[in-house]
Parts: C-alpha cells; sequence; structure tokens
C-alpha cells in the first residue's frame, strides 16, 4: 500500500495527531485516502487547465496534501479552543462537588458532563484511574494526554503539584478557573485592539495586490502588443520610458505565471498571519488560507478582464 513508502516516522506523527484531534481513523487509512483526493484533483485540475501539466499536477498535488495534513492541525486547534473555553467550568464543578461532600476521585467523575465535550472523556477517564489505586496526582495528570492544551498543562500541573504540597485541592480549583477567565478576557481585549491591523492585511493581500497585479499585466501586455506591431511606435515609447528602448524583453505569459504564484504566497502568508492575531499561532490561519487564495484570484481576473475592457477603447485599431 500507500502508506507503506512514507517513513516511520511520518506515519507516527500522523497516529499521534489523529489521537489528539480525537478521531478514530488509523493513520494508514488517513494516509491512503489523502494521496487518493489529492492525485483526483490535481489530474481534474490539469486535465481542465491544459498548460504548464507537470508544475500544475505537482503544485496541486502538494497543495492539497499538505492541506489534508492541515487540517489536523485545524481540528486539534479547534478541539483545544473548546477545551480551553470550558475548562474553568469543569474545574469549578469539580470544586463544588468537593465542597459538597464526595471524595476527590467521585467529585472528578461527576464533573464530565457531556457539555464539556473531549474534556469531560478525559476527565472520566481520570477519575477511574483515581479510582482504581492511582494517586490524585498521577490522575490529573492524565488529561493533558488526551488534549493538546498548554493551558489545560498548565492548569493540571498547578492543582496537582498545589495539592501534593498541601494545598487545599478546592482553592487551588477556583483560583486556577478565575484565572484563566482572566487570561481569556485580556485576550479578547488584545485582539479587538489589533484588529484593525487584520483588515489592512485583508484589504492589501486579498483585494489591493491583485488589482496592481492585473494593472500589471495589462500594461506590459499592451506595451508589448504595440512594440511588436509597430517599431516606430516602440521608439516613440521608449524617449518617455528609457527602460523599452530596444523592445519589450518581458513575456507576458511569464509575468501572468508570476503574478498568480505571487498572489498565492501572499495569501498564505496573510492567512498565517491573521491565525497569529486570531489566535496566537500561526497554524490557526490555516483555514483562512484557501478562502483567502480563491477570493484574490477571483479578484485578480474580475480586474484583469475589467481593465482590458475599459481601456480596449482607447487603444488604436
Amino acid at each position: 500500500m500507500i502508506y507503506r513508502f512514507f517513513p516511520k516516522s511520518y506515519r507516527e506523527h500522523i497516529r499521534g495527531r489523529l489521537e489528539l484531534a480525537g478521531m478514530k481513523t488509523k493513520s494508514e487509512s488517513y494516509i491512503n485516502k489523502s494521496v487518493f483526493i489529492s492525485l483526483m484533483l490535481a489530474t481534474v485540475i490539469t486535465v481542465v487547465v491544459r498548460v504548464h501539466a507537470i508544475l500544475i499536477f505537482m503544485g496541486v498535488f502538494a497543495g492539497v496534501f499538505i492541506f489534508l495534513n492541515a487540517y489536523l492541525t485545524l481540528t486539534i486547534d479547534k478541539r483545544r479552543n473548546f477545551v480551553e473555553n470550558v475548562l474553568p467550568d469543569a474545574l469549578e464543578l469539580m470544586a463544588a462537588n468537593i465542597r459538597a461532600g464526595f471524595i476527590p476521585s467521585k467529585a472528578i467523575l461527576l464533573s464530565a458532563r457531556n457539555e464539556f465535550g473531549p474534556l469531560a472523556e478525559a476527565i472520566r477517564k481520570s477519575g477511574k484511574e483515581i479510582m482504581t489505586g492511582k494517586s490524585l496526582t498521577e490522575g490529573l495528570n492524565e488529561i493533558p494526554k488526551y488534549i493538546k492544551s498548554e493551558v489545560l498543562e498548565r492548569s493540571i500541573k498547578l492543582i496537582s503539584e498545589g495539592s501534593a504540597k498541601g494545598g487545599q485541592l478546592v482553592s487551588l480549583l477556583e483560583e486556577n478557573a478565575v484565572d484563566i477567565r482572566r487570561k481569556q478576557a485580556i485576550k479578547k481585549e488584545v485582539k479587538a485592539n489589533i484588529i484593525m491591523y487584520g483588515i489592512f492585511i485583508v484589504f492589501a493581500g486579498v483585494f489591493g495586490a491583485p488589482v496592481l497585479y492585473a494593472l500589471s499585466l495589462y500594461l506590459i501586455t499592451t506595451l508589448t502588443s504595440m512594440s511588436s506591431a509597430s517599431i516606430a511606435a516602440t521608439e516613440v515609447m521608449s524617449r518617455g520610458v528609457p527602460f523599452f528602448s530596444g523592445g519589450v524583453e518581458i513575456s507576458t505569459d511569464f509575468l501572468f505565471g508570476f503574478s498568480v504564484v505571487s498572489i498565492m504566497i501572499t495569501t498564505f502568508f496573510s492567512g498565517l498571519i491573521i491565525g497569529l492575531i486570531d489566535t496566537g499561532r500561526e497554524m490557526g490561519g490555516i483555514k483562512y488560507v484557501p478562502i483567502f487564495m480563491i477570493i484574490a484570484l477571483v479578484v485578480f481576473f474580475g480586474a484583469n478582464y475589467l481593465i482590458s475592457s475599459m481601456f480596449s477603447t482607447f487603444m488604436p485599431g
């Protein structure tokens, strides 16, 4: 199978990512499906485009395969964000159960409500570990193994270490819940203050750059056609534009390809920057990249068509 052609380290990496994403799919199945989907889309797009077939095929295949791998990161991040949002409620519920007179293991199990999603599953496993003989510290340390979250790991570490050194478990749970909510409020405030930077990045990368590339493409195409149609016209034009003296040497096909590649690169990094602003991690912006690329390319082709239509009436015969 195709799965066996990939390095063992990569297969183990995908297996670990699937576990953190909470997906029951086996790594072999996921990798095989990713390769199959990438091949199908690359073949279809290559047949439709019919130019630069090898480059188009390789580029689409690599792009789709990378995106399908990045999808796991998006799923893990979504899971992490959900857990971090409900974590204060879960900690406060544990503290309330202990105040009600339940032993820690029972209090932990009772706090595993279904609305907590993946956190509830991790809490159930932790509570069962404690009830079967593990210490409170060992049981709590099991929770972060199922969910990748720095906030969760830090909170569990503070609670388990504080409890082991004689701290009151109820106070530790409640204080951590308050601290998490305070940090979440600060993060939202910071995000609101820098939202204008995100709007500027989106406008410049998704709308501004494609229009400028379309204008440049039309300008070079026009100069090239004028140069090939009449040497005299080129000589007259070159008096004001020294760069074009002796004829235009820039290929319009090259400029078109350069414009498309530049737009894709610009939107790729725009998506990463927006992800950094929104979630604090660059990979959080992967979900924006395909949307930005599609919109930017539509703007580019639309602007190219509009500019050609508007200025064609001013061109001589």
